[in-house]
């Protein structure tokens, strides 16, 4: 496994509540009810779903559970841009995409941030400007682009293509559409009386293909149109409605007349055609184009091309050489808000200031829920590996068979102390079936108070490990903690790694990969007293209840990876 030993992880139980009751017959509750009663399986291909460390959980405090990534609801909060910090309001991101519309620009062979520079020798910024890389040193002369303005570099951009020419807004690219269908309709009119009288100019123009933009500006329109005559209202406004048509009032009318509203039945709309031409925005093969891309990479070898990761990052999907490339807007980010998905608490806020990484809101699983962790016995705290001795514990060879001791450690983060319960199965699940006893599953652990209480406390009344005497090592003694903190306590566990050969006694002599690591489901309820809230208890007796304690309860799976067994 990528996760080194010995690992944690807690169990989100959201992976088997898709449905409510009420949905649900009689035999799925009762095997559910069956499921409850079963031990947590880590080996389960429903279980890879709900595993996750504890610095990646959340939780809910209405609900007393942890929350998973997927048992939360995010909420776009605002939009902004990484290089400029400025944020963008929600309309322009859905009108003009969710990249920056100022002068933030990424290098479309390297991804590095582009810096405006002017081309004036004289040292005065005065145009014309370039877009450069410093990384790469890649600019937009190579495509032969230059600026008049040092602002506003993507209007300038959108109006410019490769080379300097002119790139058509959609209003100029209307009139072309309408004089292009004239232009075929009237070649339609003279293929039985062909007439001399036609202009070269609009041959001439004609033969130009269509480019990307044009083609989408075409489907665009032609879809618009179908849209339209479907439905007279009209499906881009804000209403679906459109109450000065005809058959918008009719529909009205329908609605409060008592005679013929039932009888008259709608009739189906008919089919929606596809695109037929390029006017309409179908896309045409070209051999000459495939043939002529050919011919220039026998010329120029595969340095003109593009590398996948290049050509996926170009709004064109056609573009195959180095000079069609174009700078990349700058992505937007977001700020987003975390909710639970059962009574919708927010349980992340960020602050809404771009330079801000703080949060308004953030409830951490690990500030409510315990920490466990295990380690051997004979083994010394864990330390960096480079200052690691050489006979510390080596937990990917496990010896089976041979009866292991390892210390089970709890830290509570909560300001109340609390009364812990563990429970795991005498055999843990699966082929290779390791025997596992915990010699104290129940144990109080302090509350997260002061540190100076603490060593006021151990100052006073030292703590001893085991049933530890004058002049003796340390004993291992069931029903007895190890050792104990302001904070934590230890437990011993006691653990007898199964044997990797009585696996194929089944029949499959093979162990299936990770088969061999000795996974421990182990399951935790912690019992506590806590001030009672006053939004809970209300303002009417908020005042003479000062002191009132509640009584909470919660519960949960975790999975404890101790090491992989030696086969």
């Amino acid at each position: 496994m990528a996760q080194p030993f010995p690992y944690t992880y807690y169990a989100c139980d959201c992976y088997d509540s898709n449905g409510t009751s009420s949905t649900k017959r009689a035999s799925q509750l009762l095997r559910e009810a069956e499921e409850d009663e079963r031990t947590f399986d880590p080996r389960s291909p429903r279980a890879n779903y709900s595993l996750y460390p504890l610095e990646h959980l959340l939780y809910c405090e209405d609900c007393q559970q942890v929350r998973c990534p997927r048992c939360i609801i995010e909420e776009t909060l605002n939009w902004y841009c990484p290089s400029c910090l400025f944020e963008v309001p929600s309309s322009v991101v859905k009108s003009d995409g969710n990249r920056c519309t100022r002068s933030c620009f990424s290098c479309p062979l390297c991804t590095s941030p582009m810096q405006t520079f002017s081309l004036d020798t004289t040292g005065e910024s005065a145009p014309p400007f370039i877009l450069e890389c410093q990384y790469c040193r890649w600019s937009t002369l190579e495509i032969g682009i230059e600026f008049e303005k040092g602002q506003g570099i993507a209007a300038q951009l959108a109006r410019l293509g490769n080379g300097g020419k002119h790139i058509p807004t959609n209003k100029e690219r209307d009139k072309e559409r309408e004089r292009r269908k004239e232009i075929e309709g009237r070649k339609a009119r003279d293929v039985l009386s062909p007439s001399t009288e036609s202009t070269n100019t609009d041959a001439d123009r004609d033969d130009e293909p269509p480019s990307h933009d044009d083609l989408f500006s075409n489907l665009t329109a032609f879809y618009k149109s179908q849209v339209d005559a479907q439905t007279p209202s009209n499906p881009f406004s804000s209403h679906d409605i459109n109450f000065s048509s005809p058959s918008a009032y009719s529909r009205i009318m329908n609605l409060y007349s008592t005679t013929g509203s039932k009888k008259n039945k709608r009739s189906k709309p008919s089919a929606m055609r596809e695109a037929a031409s390029s006017l309409e925005g179908l896309t045409l093969h070209d051999p000459a184009n495939e043939a002529a891309a050919i011919e220039r990479i026998k010329k120029e070898g595969w340095g003109v091309t593009l590398s996948p990761a290049q050509k996926h990052a170009q709004i064109n999907p056609n573009v195959r050489f180095v000079d069609q490339l174009r700078p990349l807007a700058t992505l937007l980010c977001t700020k987003r808000s975390k909710r639970c998905r059962s009574c919708r608490q927010i349980l992340t806020k960020p602050e809404s200031k771009m330079t801000s990484t703080r949060y308004k809101i953030k409830l951490l699983a690990l500030n409510h829920i315990p920490r466990l962790s295990i380690r051997a016995l004979n083994a010394t705290p864990p330390i960096p590996v480079a200052s690691r001795p050489a006979d510390s514990f080596d937990y990917n060879a496990l010896k089976p068979g041979m009866p292991s001791h390892f210390l089970l450690h709890l830290s509570n983060p909560l300001f109340d102390p609390i009364k812990v319960t563990l429970a795991t199965p005498s055999t843990t699940p699966g082929r290779v079936q390791s025997r596992v006893t915990i010699l104290c599953p129940q144990f109080d652990v302090g509350a997260n108070t002061d540190i100076w209480d603490d060593a006021l406390s151990s100052s006073l009344s030292p703590m001893r490990r085991g049933s530890q005497l004058p002049d003796q090592a340390p004993q291992i003694e069931a029903g007895k903690i190890w050792d104990r903190g302001r904070n934590w306590t230890s437990v011993a566990v006691e653990i007898v790694p199964g044997f990797t050969d009585a696996v194929g006694s089944d029949g499959q002599n093979e162990l299936e990969e990770d088969e061999d690591v000795l996974e421990i489901p182990i399951f935790v309820r912690i019992e506590y007293e806590t001030d009672a809230g006053a939004d809970e208890r209300g303002l009417g007796d908020s005042r003479g209840s000062k002191g009132e304690q509640e009584k909470r309860e919660e519960a949960f799976w975790t999975v404890v990876g101790v090491g992989r067994i030696k086969g």
